[in-house]
């Protein structure tokens, strides 16, 4: 195993929990939202 295989792994790593934390915060954000639990952003006048 050279330099470059552990570099990958290392990055494939890095990247896959880099995804699995956004997948994270999109489900806090989506339940929020399915909830009903969230502000309008919208302003009414």
């Amino acid at each position: 195993m050279n330099g470059w295989d552990i570099f990958t792994y290392f990055c494939c790593v890095v990247l896959a929990g880099s995804a699995l934390g956004i997948f994270v915060f999109f489900l806090r954000d989506a339940k929020g939202i399915i909830m009903g639990s969230r502000e309008e952003d919208e302003d009414p006048g």
